[in-house]
């Protein structure tokens, strides 16, 4: 079968007039229409092939002034062995080349968004020992667990279970207070305080020779701070 009969079969196929397929190909219609109608043609395009073949180039870089890189076309041996393979397949071969490809892509695809996911998320220990007033120091304990976390901000240094509804609504009976640890807090912070060995989450209040701890809750009424009392800072809640 002639190039000319070959390209008309295969219009026929897909349906397509000349016309459309120099438009498609960014070919004038009048050197298409010339190119069929010559059977010379046939010949010319065999013996590129061939001339190609004993080069060992591809027929592109042979026939194209610009670069295989120019044009966004960058082959390997491997890579044009396995094209060259491809073409020896059956349909059912080449049906089955076509799915592996899809499952391998679409697995890296998923790999790739776990793998975001994933730098996205903080390693960081949660204290299991609620800071609440009567409970144990959490952070004199090992009663802990690491985690991967996307809520922690970047500056905590910790979380912790919070225990009880004093400091709704801000902060809610067992969610998770994420705590930058320091040693000092600005009257009006939010923070985890060590009272008498005693854990707490409580808002600071302190001024003209005063210091209580308030809860946000309304119920609760602030705990005064004596000077017979041993009060330590432990970080600062953010929120």
């Amino acid at each position: 079968m002639s190039f000319n009969q070959k390209v008309t079969e295969l219009l026929k196929s897909k349906h397509m007039t000349k016309a459309e397929l120099a438009k498609a190909a960014g070919i004038p219609y009048t050197t298409l229409d010339s190119m069929l109608k010559r059977d010379s043609d046939s010949a010319r395009l065999a013996s590129v092939f061939k001339i190609a073949e004993h080069l060992g180039v591809t027929v592109e870089e042979l026939v194209f002034d610009t670069a295989p890189e120019d044009r966004g076309i960058i082959l390997n041996d491997s890579e044009k062995t396995l094209i060259n393979d491809f073409r020896k397949l059956d349909n059912r071969g080449k049906s089955t080349v076509f799915n592996t490809l899809s499952y391998e892509l679409t697995f890296r695809a998923q790999s790739e968004r776990e793998r975001s996911k994933q730098r996205a998320l903080r390693k960081i220990a949660v204290y299991e020992s609620p800071a609440a007033a009567g409970s144990a120091l959490p952070l004199l304990s090992e009663d802990y667990n690491v985690i991967y976390s996307d809520q922690a901000p970047v500056e905590a240094s910790f979380g912790i279970k919070i225990s009880g509804d004093s400091m709704e609504p801000e902060i809610a009976n067992g969610s998770v207070a994420w705590v930058k640890k320091q040693e000092t807090l600005d009257t009006g912070d939010i923070g985890i305080f060590i009272l008498n060995g005693e854990s707490l989450c409580k808002k600071l209040d302190a001024g003209n020779g005063k210091c209580r701890l308030v809860s946000l809750n309304p119920k609760y009424r602030p705990i005064k701070i004596l000077s017979t009392d041993n009060l330590r800072v432990v970080g600062k809640v953010l929120i």
